[in-house]
């Protein structure tokens, strides 16, 4: 594996300037050389390819990383940064602009899908700023804004969905590729952002995966309760995708019991882990990102035994391994950047390189709803039961119940669930709609088990619905 190394000398007035990139080998030694061949040996920045940077260094400040203990803040992360992104903290170096190279080469209608998450403190009128800024001049390519100078600036035509608060950022974007770099810019200009945000987590695949952006003020995960810095900063240990390949390989090879064994966890909810998943993972039960935590705790009460978890893009494994470590876990390892990161390395081996440990697809939150891995196919249509991975929404905004569907039973059906009345629904106008306005007929739970929804009984009980949701539909 290559490593990359971004060099920095200090000018008279005391500011780090970026001379040049230099590749080294994982574990060479010698010397590193700038791209016009002078010689430098103060590293500013380590960046890795599992999906973030690795370490911020700046100037002298280079030191070796050091290890975590429990109960202890880790001194080094990817993702978390200790000083403030507002006006009372330390304003942060900027972040070479090409970074992110090399940007993906293939794409479907030219625009590269994104992910990236830190964490860092702000106050709340930091936060509203944040959001006003990011909405306004990341969004909507089809008009201008006013720039510092009172010159018309293009908008950046990024669509997606991104989370502030007062712990710092997560967001999934999908951004015109003639802009992508920009982005970069953009973040390493603003005050808030500048040095904060890692390498951009590529996707699988990419095309525009969102139809607008939206920009919210709410808690980066779901958690179901409140997670300052200080439990944050009790991260768990990063993997890069071969690190997670030779600890899976040595669980499965080890002759201890299942009990005493690492517990390879699935961080992700029950449907996501139906088309795809690693090789001896234990996938939960569960609904939602609260139950997961809970379910981790109930199946690994000894706090001595060693937890790997993976997830989507890495943020929820963050947030989990940093709240168990908090809670006196001495062992909690996840995989750098999530399936996507692994995703992308799969991609990239040789032939003949050793078979992927994970099978099936990478669910996504977004038009896509899943990215291929491998070619395997481990989940069945919910409609005829034949072998499918292809998740949908019933075409009835009404009812939108999460399902996967094969092409023969899609069009069977019209891309709804297979009631007459979705069927009904999703061929009438909006104008129509609104004019027989219906509120939703499942609520979460119900919505995201499709194998509890399609029975002998579940025509009958989607028409009581749909009588009971044309009710609060009308009340509106």
């Amino acid at each position: 594996m290559l490593v990359r190394h971004c060099f920095t000398t200090t000018t008279a007035h005391g500011r780090h300037i970026l001379r040049g990139l230099a590749l080294q080998t994982r574990g060479q030694q010698g010397r590193f050389w700038t791209r016009d061949r002078r010689q430098y040996s103060d590293v500013a920045h380590r960046i890795d390819d599992g999906g973030g940077i690795r370490r911020i260094h700046h100037g002298s400040e280079a030191a070796a990383a050091s290890t975590t203990s429990v109960g202890k803040p880790s001194a080094s992360s990817p993702y978390l940064r200790t000083k403030r992104g507002d006006n009372t903290g330390e304003e942060l170096e900027a972040q070479p602009l090409d970074m992110d190279q090399p940007y993906p080469t293939q794409t479907d209608d030219g625009y590269h899908t994104l992910s990236f998450y830190s964490f860092f403190e702000m106050t709340e009128q930091t936060v509203g700023a944040l959001r006003d800024r990011m909405q306004t001049e990341w969004g909507a390519s089809n008009s201008s804004i006013i720039s510092s100078n009172n010159k018309p600036k293009d908008t950046l035509g990024v669509v997606g969905r991104i989370y502030v608060c007062g712990e710092g950022i997560n967001a999934q974007l999908s951004v015109p590729t003639q802009n992508t770099r920009a982005l970069r810019e953009w973040i390493e200009t603003d005050r808030t952002l500048r040095g904060r945000i890692p390498r951009f987590n590529w996707a699988i695949e990419h095309r525009k995966a969102f139809k607008a952006l939206h920009v919210r003020a709410r808690p980066l995960v779901a958690a179901g309760a409140h997670v300052d810095m200080e439990t944050l900063r009790h991260e768990p240990e990063y993997l890069d995708p071969d690190q997670w390949d030779h600890e899976l390989q040595a669980i499965k090879k080890a002759d201890i019991g299942t009990e005493h064994a690492p517990l390879v966890v699935d961080m992700r909810n029950n449907y996501e882990a139906r088309i795809g998943r690693f090789e001896g993972a234990v996938c939960p039960d569960t609904d939602t990102f609260r139950d997961e935590l809970d379910a981790v705790r109930s199946m690994c009460p000894d706090k001595k035994r060693p937890i790997l978890m993976y997830c989507t893009g890495g943020i929820r494994c963050s947030v989990a391994g940093a709240v168990l470590r908090a809670d006196g876990y001495e062992t909690v390892k996840t995989l750098a950047g999530g399936v996507i990161a692994y995703g992308r390395h799969v991609r990239a081996r040789p032939a003949g390189a050793a078979p992927s440990l994970f099978h099936g697809k990478n669910f996504t939150f977004d038009k896509r709803l899943g990215e291929p891995v491998t070619e395997h196919v481990l989940a069945k249509c919910d409609q005829c039961g034949s072998p499918c991975d292809a998740f949908t929404n019933c075409a009835n905004t009404s009812c939108n119940l999460l399902f996967i569907q094969c092409a023969d039973c899609a069009e069977k059906h019209h891309r709804t669930c297979g009631s007459s009345l979705c069927i009904e629904r999703a061929s009438m106008t909006h104008e129509q709609l609104i004019a027989n306005r219906m509120g939703p007929l499942w609520d979460y739970r119900s919505r995201i088990h499709p194998e509890k929804v399609f029975g002998r009984d579940w025509i009958a009980r989607v028409e009581k619905l749909a009588a009971a949701a044309a009710t609060r539909g009308c009340a509106k």
